[in-house]
């Protein structure tokens, strides 16, 4: 396993990587490889053997010999060719394992029929989302289109005893997978059995093609973690890549639980950490999630998702790509710092990204007269524009009335909250505040604006640090989109000072 020396920002993909013309299958330079079949165990990356490089002159109608003579021959991209297990298929029924195939999957298993039937037809419209997502990729040098081989196991016992499960293939928690082959435990219920196999799914396609990304557990667990949140509605049809919006819906994805557990022992873990993980980490569960949680906020958020949706590019680009790190997000480094601790403090089942986008420029002194503000109830923490100040006090009054909820009843309220019912500790609908401080936090939790100050109608507040005024009315952060109206907030600096 190579190890990789992870800076600040060093573990975030670069804009000049894509600025010097890294592209999908169709890249002005591409080649024609080769790579040997690569173990892989779940949480560790794949790193095929160096690929080769093959000139494939074409044919073309006659032209002038010296023109011919100075041709460069031209290069193809295709897919390394990964040697495809042959199977007694009439040997294993008699044993109770079972083919099923589909254009992109032959899947081996001995769960319920039932069960297993759906399987292929999910996984090919797993693929075509990977495709959308990162960009068809191209066939091998025989023309094949890539088909992966799946083996689900009820009784792993069987699946060694007819060598479909080769002493060198271990399990370390629920699944593991070798270029285009996948091996995974069946699971209790339906649901999680489905998006196991798309997580494993995902890691055989973004390995079927020697690309730069594979060297970022964080970035390959992730996407996997990612697109596995899916739903098929009515008519079959099914989405990938979703953020859950609640625990029954996406049923064993117990992403929330691991986080939450660890905000309150710890604080959210910091973007550096996260990107800093290395293999022995996706041992535990909690890696898992924590990747899937950096995956979805870059991915889902305004301001960050177009850089990091063109990383995909390379899973599916260039072999010879090389990835200079650090610079994509550079310029606004601490924002996303910022905005991931807030979203990592505060991630649940059903939370909106785009309603918690936050304003980081730095507020400004008062200038000595009142400064009005509107805080909607739909949103997240709104900045007031105001710098506070340690040594002043400040008088905050409010006043108007929003909708938390419009079903089963109408819930109507003020800034001091309605009290039958809680977040946090305080009154759903009141007004609170929060600073973010001019310097960050080197300590956990790494940033002041997980401190929720109450406002209600009215309060003189004593800041006791130097920074920016937000202010959000206070709800459950997956409970904002039904939310209607707002308050008007008036802010003062007390006379006297």
């Amino acid at each position: 396993m190579t190890s990789h020396r992870w800076s600040a920002t060093g573990c975030l993909f670069a804009l000049a990587l894509f600025a010097a013309g890294c592209s999908k299958s169709g890249a002005s330079s591409p080649v024609e490889s080769d790579a040997s079949t690569t173990a892989t165990v779940k949480g560790a990356t794949a790193h095929p053997e160096p690929t080769r490089v093959e000139s494939a002159p074409i044919r073309e109608a006659a032209r002038p010999a010296e023109t011919l003579a100075a041709a460069e021959p031209v290069q193809r991209v295709v897919r390394p060719t990964v040697p495809v297990p042959r199977h007694d298929d009439r040997k294993l029924s008699a044993r109770g394992i079972h083919r099923y195939e589909s254009k992109h999957l032959v899947l081996y298993t001995d769960i319920d029929p039932e069960h297993a039937r759906p399987l292929p037809r999910l996984m090919d419209e797993a693929y075509a989302a990977w495709e959308d997502y990162f960009g068809p990729l191209p066939p091998d040098r025989e023309g094949n289109d890539f088909q992966m081989i799946g083996y689900i196991m009820a009784n792993r016992e069987l699946f060694r005893e007819t060598g479909l499960m080769t002493a060198d293939i271990h399990i370390a928690l629920e699944g593991v997978y070798r270029n285009q082959i996948f091996w995974m435990n069946d699971q209790p219920t339906d649901y999680y059995r489905r998006h196991l196999m798309i997580h494993e799914g995902t890691h055989c396609f973004m390995m079927a093609f020697p690309n730069p990304t594979n060297q970022f557990i964080w970035y390959v667990e992730g996407m996997a973690e990612l697109f596995r949140a899916h739903q098929t509605d009515n008519h079959g049809h099914t989405r990938f890549r979703l953020f859950p919006r609640d625990k029954e819906s996406f049923a064993g994805l117990g992403w929330m639980r691991l986080i939450h557990d660890d905000v309150r022992a710890g604080g959210p873990r910091t973007i550096e950490s996260v990107i800093g993980m290395h293999p022995n980490d996706f041992q535990k569960y909690n890696a898992y999630a924590w990747s899937w949680a950096l995956c979805a906020f870059l991915d889902g958020h305004p301001r960050y998702r177009d850089r990091f949706r063109r990383v995909g590019s390379l899973v599916t680009g260039r072999s010879d790509a090389t990835i200079e790190l650090g610079q994509v997000f550079k310029p606004d480094w601490r924002d996303l710092s910022e905005e991931w601790l807030v979203y990592a403090g505060n991630v649940c089942y059903g939370y909106e990204i785009e309603r918690t986008v936050l304003d980081l420029r730095p507020g400004n002194r008062m200038a000595g007269r009142p400064v009005k503000v509107k805080v909607a109830a739909d949103q997240g923490w709104q900045s007031t524009g105001i710098l506070v100040e340690v040594g002043k006090t400040y008088e905050i009054a409010a006043d108007g009335r929003c909708t938390l909820a419009t079903t089963p009843k109408r819930w109507e309220c003020e800034p001091q909250g309605i009290s039958f019912r809680y977040h946090g500790g305080l009154p759903l609908g009141m007004l609170v505040a929060a600073i973010r401080s001019t310097s960050p936090l080197e300590k956990a939790p790494h940033t002041t604006m997980l401190a929720v100050l109450p406002i209600g109608r009215e309060k003189r507040l004593a800041p006791e640090m130097n920074g920016t005024l937000y202010l959000r009315i206070n709800d459950y952060w997956n409970e904002l989109g039904d939310n209607e109206g707002s308050y008007e907030v008036t802010v003062t600096e007390a006379a006297g000072q």
